[in-house]
């Protein structure tokens, strides 16, 4: 089923006496899903749908902070010799020299001039750039060009100076938009979230698997802290990205993907679908793709095909969703990705904190600016499905190196839980969020060396 209706699902009862907890769930990710493709589109319709959209959003949000003292202009408006104070809306652009080129990938390819591996590529010299519809300015000021990236829609006030520069006072983004209120619940349903299964790697970690299925079957007694807390309050599983990483083969290009050979992808495939199979007999799972995983590679991906999972795929509880993924749980809006916004924003800012990544997001009301300039993604052309007008309850990036978590409050009094999912590979460390109070705590199914399990 492409699109699921909402309702709720029959699980199947592990143990005697096991009851898990039902809420309604509502899909709402169709957004994310191709209802056609056509690559023939030029990647300037995706600024230009963004900056449209992001303007009407933005106008109502300059009107409320600075009222009407400063008119709304357009770049082709501003005069040079009567400079005035006014507000501009437009998109940013980092101009970047270290910022990676085709032009230097072939000369790699053929030899000519290798450049040195580079993880970030921030200089000093880095230049912020404004456009509208019409032109651009290199702004100066108050707006520091290492906090941002490219694509960001956001509104300035200032003036343009003597050297043809605008000199940016105050800024002002969008912050994801309003906020449905909280219903209050009666219980305290848990989400478990999951990143990083790379099945197929050369690190032995089944028995930390092993522990996590039977706490959610709820076979680990003594295990649970508190009532808020157990098992049985698990609603849902979600797996955000990199479920599958056999042994890897870098290619000798920029962006290329690595490569994996053909048994080990499908031994890796099959140990997920074991994975998830065992899970959907208890709670309902949703699996989204990642870098790695064998899915396309341009956001939004599209969902794994179920036939890769034949064991899963005959229940009902499992459901195969988009990266990125939206759905509302018990009447809180959930919303995420498997990681790859954040560490984009990470190479190209010195946003290093993947947390702080996740948080500036919501600021920008942007899941991923840096698409397409250096994120690879799907030409739009009519809308940009990204964009964050509705902030949601919890958010949050899969695959960082560890677990971070932080309650983010909008200057609209929006309250988002953010969450950092570590790689289950590296940490055996899963996220668990009580949607009722919005708190998230990490669990970690590690072995040390007495057999015991880590909490």
């Amino acid at each position: 089923m492409l699109f699921p209706e909402d309702k709720h699902l029959a699980i199947p009862q592990t143990d005697k006496g096991f009851k898990r907890l039902q809420v309604p769930y509502t899909y709402q990710a169709e957004k994310f899903h191709f209802k056609y493709k056509d690559f023939s589109k030029q990647f300037a319709y995706i600024y230009a749908s963004r900056l449209n959209e992001m303007v009407q959003l933005l106008k109502d949000r300059t009107m409320q902070k600075w009222g009407d003292k400063y008119p709304l202009k357009q770049l082709a408006d501003l005069k040079e010799e009567n400079p005035e104070h006014c507000i501009i809306i437009g998109t940013l652009f980092k101009h970047q020299e270290l910022k990676p080129s085709i032009l230097r990938e072939i000369s790699e390819e053929n030899q000519l001039a290798p450049q040195p591996p580079r993880s970030h590529y921030t200089d000093d010299a880095d230049i912020l750039i404004l456009e509208d519809a019409l032109q651009r300015i290199r702004l100066t000021g108050k707006l520091d060009v290492h906090s941002v990236v490219t694509g960001i829609v956001c509104a300035v006030l200032g003036y343009e100076d003597s050297d043809g520069r605008f000199r940016v006072e105050e800024y002002l983004f969008y912050e994801s938009g309003p906020q449905k209120s909280l219903k209050s619940l009666e219980y305290s349903p848990l989400i478990v979230f999951i990143s990083g299964l790379d099945q197929g790697s050369a690190n032995d970690y089944s028995l930390p698997m092993e522990l996590l299925q039977q706490w959610i079957f709820g076979n680990l007694e003594g295990f649970e802290q508190n009532r808020d807390w157990e098992a049985a309050s698990v609603v849902r599983v979600i797996i955000a990205g990199n479920s599958i990483k056999a042994s890897v083969n870098p290619k000798n290009n920029l962006h290329g993907r690595p490569s994996t050979s053909s048994n080990d992808l499908v031994n890796a495939v099959r140990a997920v679908d074991t994975f998830v199979h065992n899970l959907s007999q208890s709670v309902n799972v949703d699996l989204m793709p990642g870098e790695f995983d064998p899915a396309n590679h341009m956001l939004p991906q599209q969902p794994m095909h179920q036939c890769m999972f034949p064991k899963a795929a005959v229940y009902k509880s499992f459901l195969g969703v988009p990266n990125p993924y939206a759905c509302e749980i018990a009447g809180r809006s959930i919303l995420g990705t498997s990681g790859q916004n954040v560490h984009d924003i990470s190479r190209y800012s010195k946003i290093d904190d993947p947390l702080e990544a996740l948080k500036c997001t919501l600021e920008w009301s942007h899941m991923a600016p840096t698409a397409p300039d250096t994120l690879p993604c799907y030409p739009y052309y009519q809308h940009d499905p990204f964009i964050i007008s509705e902030c949601p309850h919890v958010y949050f990036a899969g695959n960082t190196t560890e677990f971070r978590t932080d309650l983010w409050k909008g200057s609209g009094g929006q309250e988002t839980r953010l969450v950092c999912i570590p790689s289950f590979a590296e940490t055996c460390t899963v996220a668990v969020v009580n949607i009722r109070t919005l708190d998230c705590r990490p669990i970690c199914f590690k072995v040390n060396d007495s057999d015991d399990m880590e909490e």
